[in-house]
Parts: structure tokens; sequence; C-alpha cells
């Protein structure tokens, strides 16, 4: 079976960077796969992105190294087996906050005797290789979002589930759950308190931790604190700040 490379890298102590893309667009999965990203996420939650475009975004993906992963709508054990039956290398799956939520999640994802998992591994089978059903349990990731008050309160029981592969915290939710005043304030002391927490519990469990960082400066500012995962921009993020910088640079430059 192909190898995933974000265990590999994990392994080695590197630190994963990963894109996020909203845009239903095979194109854009494509140039973004080309821009040396170890992983990206196709958003099937919050981005504008059907499962028919999600296949054909995970092919273009394939045409690169780049691990391809998927955000699926919710902890739904169809919807995460179609996700790693399209070829997806890991799911993070929204709003785990208890153990039993966690459980449910990671027995999607598994074959038995490890889970529920039932066998139709479509395109798996072309991505992964012939040996994808005897090598899936080990090589697919299966990551719980972390964004609720809830989920840092179960946190111990949800890390100590078996077949989790990692934690990812969702620092817009789980401001809002905390009842933070401001959104992903990596400053306030308890949006930091809670992220450490994640650290060490993921620590304990041996997880892959990831963030939703925001920005490149906040990304870097995350890997150092110890998050093996960090995400620093989508697609739609980096096409609206570029777009602004050169139409700015292009007025201003017509004014001189």
């Amino acid at each position: 079976m192909r190898p995933n490379r974000l265990i590999e890298l994990r392994r080695s102590n590197q630190t994963i960077i990963n894109g996020w893309l909203t845009i239903p667009s095979p194109l854009t999965a494509e140039l973004m796969a080309h821009e040396d990203f170890d992983s990206l996420l196709v958003d099937m939650q919050h981005g504008l992105i059907g499962f028919d475009t999600a296949v054909s975004m995970l092919q273009a993906i394939s045409t690169t190294n780049t691990v391809p992963l998927i955000r699926v709508q919710w902890n739904d054990p169809g919807l995460l087996m179609r996700a790693l039956d399209a070829g997806a290398y890991g799911v993070i799956c929204p709003m785990i906050s208890t153990r039993q939520q966690a459980e449910a999640f990671v027995s999607a994802c598994r074959y038995p005797p490890l889970g529920s998992r039932s066998y139709g591994p479509a395109r798996a089978l072309i991505y992964g290789g012939d040996d994808y059903v005897q090598q899936a349990n080990d090589t697919v990731l299966t990551i719980a979002l972390i964004e609720t008050k809830e989920a840092i309160e179960n946190l111990e029981e949800i890390a100590s589930v078996e077949g989790l592969s990692g934690l990812y915290v969702g620092p817009s939710d789980l401001s809002f759950s905390l009842g933070l005043a401001k959104r992903a304030d990596f400053d306030d002391p308890r949006l930091i308190a809670a992220t450490d927490h994640v650290l060490e519990v993921a620590a304990k469990y041996n997880l892959l931790t990831g963030v939703q960082a925001g920005n490149v400066e906040n990304a870097i500012r995350q890997a150092a604190r110890g998050f093996n995962m960090v995400t620093p921009l989508t697609d739609i993020t980096v096409l609206q700040m570029r777009s602004r910088e050169l139409v700015a640079q292009t007025r201003n430059g017509v004014k001189a």
C-alpha cells in the first residue's frame, strides 16, 4: 500500500504543513498540491464542495506526493466510509466532544475486527494499492476535531479511544464554546490553557496534534509550541489576500 507520508513526517519530528480547500475546483486543488504542501484537506463541512467534486479534487491532488485529506460534514458512518472509499488518506471529523462520539467515528473508519467499516474501497484501491484493505487500518488517519468546551473536559476519554490517530483544534468554535470575547485569539490565556491541555493529553496517548492557525505567523508559533500539523491558510484566503495586495499595488502605481 502507498505509505502515508504524514505518519512518516511525524515519526521524524517534522512539522506537517497542511493546506485547506474550500473552493469546489479540481484545478485549484491541483495547483495547491503542486505548491509543496505536505497535505491538503478537502473541506466538505464548511467548504462549498459536493461529493462528486471532492472525488475530482482528490484525483487532482494525487498528481503529486501531497497527502489527500477530507473533513466530512458530520460524524456519520456513511459520510466517513464514502470519504475513505474515495481515496482520502485521513479524515477529520467535526464536533467530537465525548468518548462515545470518538468511538463511533473510529469504528466507521476501521475495518473489522477493529471497527465496522464495510468493504467497498472503489477509488481507494487505485490510489492506495491492491493491498489497501489489509493495510488501511494502519495507514489511514482518524483525526478528531476538538472544538467545544465539552471536548476539552472529556479529552482524556476521547484520546484513549483505540484507533484514534490525532486531535485537531478548531479555535473558532472552541472560542465560541468557551465564551471568549474574540474568536481564535491565541493570546487569550483561556485558549492557551485549552490548547496546552490538548498538547499534554495527545503526548500522553501518542496522538498527532493539529491546529487551524489562520496565518503564517501563528502557524510558526503553534509549531513551536508542539503542534505536529499546522494549517496556515485556505485557498479562499490566499485568493482574497493576494488579490487585495495586487490590486492595491496596481492602484498605487497608476496614481503615481
